[in-house]
């Protein structure tokens, strides 16, 4: 959406009294609840990012009332699913905010991120998008998101040179046309040519392919490594068809964890062999031993295998991605109760709580260390290199935060609240 149609539709929700329609005004009675809402992908092309992230956050609100709930008051969860879609997932968000939700956690897809950070300023509303698009922290965001998982750029940051020197220099960047693949596109090649890679071509896909042959078909021969960017489904048979075309054996494929996050990777030998960025072990004997007993606890609430498999159906997790909001709603726990938060009229004072903030690994935060920068609201956490080999994902490098540092593209403390 552009900036003029952006204006269009909020000028549209203000004329039809959305603002005015918004519950809160006054401050809430001591036993009213905390209400979080959960824009969340159950349906369209990201179902297994969108059926954990909704099953680790009522996880964590079940914790939290069983707890006694955040400040003495019972924690009420909505949810809203957004299709995948840009423009459902902006109605849910504003759903979300009509029903009461002064605190919303996002969306996985990038596009719906995207499409929501308008509001969240507009509306008022502290929102935590889950998408990864750089843009999102960047020229896109405002004052009111923050992103307690990774960047685009954070991943381009903290593996480039690495892959650069245990790879290969010659790539090519094979990307799924829409925010998150594009994202990547910009990203990596200036990062890869500065250490002494070349990038030979990028090549964008559109997001409905099935048939991937038309675009490997046209991989430069000389590249050492192909860089894919796609998700769930479609990488698998991204892959499938490069390992029937010999490609596998021809050079390194490298891409982002979300190619098999929530597929069971066992046993497929078009996977084997590969590398990935990635933000979490799925496994946990492969989770670094300072935070092992965090995750394990986290692991047996969720209801999650040491192996990565949900324990009753044997389904797998997106363990790279599914902390999100179980940190996200234990960082919210601490932000109302350290700030005296009454109600969504307080959301300033979350805003500037936020901005900064240091995360200490914990039982609350299992993922490790991380923090929120205040410029850009954009958190810094370790990243890992894991390979398939023997059918499983093991890590064979770990990054700490500090190494996906990049200079902030946007300073939202200079808006107002």
């Amino acid at each position: 959406m552009n900036a003029l149609s952006r204006r269009t539709f909020l000028k549209g929700l203000l004329g039809a009294g959305v603002l005015a329609s918004l519950p809160w005004g006054s401050p809430p009675r001591a036993q009213e609840p905390v209400v979080i809402g959960l824009q969340v992908d159950l349906t369209g092309v990201l179902p297994d990012y969108g059926y954990w992230h909704r099953k680790v956050v009522e996880a964590a609100v079940r914790k939290l009332n069983d707890e006694g709930g955040i400040a003495g008051r019972e924690v009420k969860l909505l949810v809203e699913d957004t299709a995948t879609n840009a423009d459902v997932g902006r109605d849910a968000f504003v759903k979300l905010a009509q029903r009461g939700a002064g605190i919303i956690i996002g969306s996985q897809h990038s596009g719906v991120s995207l499409a929501s950070l308008p509001l969240a300023s507009e509306l008022k509303v502290v929102y935590f998008p889950m998408g990864e698009a750089t843009e999102i922290t960047g020229e896109a965001g405002n004052r009111y998101v923050f992103r307690l998982n990774h960047s685009v750029q954070a991943h381009a940051q903290v593996a480039h040179r690495w892959a650069v020197e245990n790879l290969g220099t010659r790539w090519t960047i094979v990307v799924a046309a829409y925010s998150f693949g594009e994202s990547h596109a910009r990203a990596w090649p200036p990062l890869l040519e500065a250490v002494g890679g070349q990038v030979l071509d990028v090549l964008s896909v559109p997001l409905e392919t099935t048939d991937f042959l038309p675009f490997l078909s046209q991989i430069d021969p000389r590249t050492e490594v192909l860089f894919h960017v796609f998700p769930g489904a479609n990488a698998v048979r991204f892959l499938g068809t490069a390992g029937e075309l010999g490609l596998l054996e021809k050079m390194a494929f490298f891409g982002v964890i979300g190619t098999v996050d929530g597929i069971r990777v066992q046993g497929d030998p078009s996977l084997e062999g590969t590398w990935y960025i990635a933000n979490h072990p799925r496994r946990l004997d492969q989770v670094p031993e300072d935070r092992r007993e965090f995750d394990a606890a986290f692991r047996q609430i969720v209801g999650v295998t040491p192996e990565g498999w949900e324990a009753d159906t044997g389904r797998a997790t997106t363990g790279s991605h599914y902390w999100y909001g179980w940190e996200i709603v234990h960082l919210l726990k601490r932000a109302v109760e350290e700030t005296g938060w009454r109600s969504p009229e307080d959301n300033p004072d979350l805003v500037r709580f936020l901005e900064g903030v240091e995360i200490e690994k914990g039982f609350g935060f299992p993922q490790g260390d991380k923090f929120l920068r205040a410029e850009d609201h954009q958190a810094f956490h370790d990243h890992y290199i894991e390979r398939l080999e023997g059918g499983e994902l093991r890590v064979v490098e770990r990054f700490p935060k500090e190494r996906a540092v990049y200079e902030p593209w946007a300073d939202y403390r200079d808006e107002g609240l």
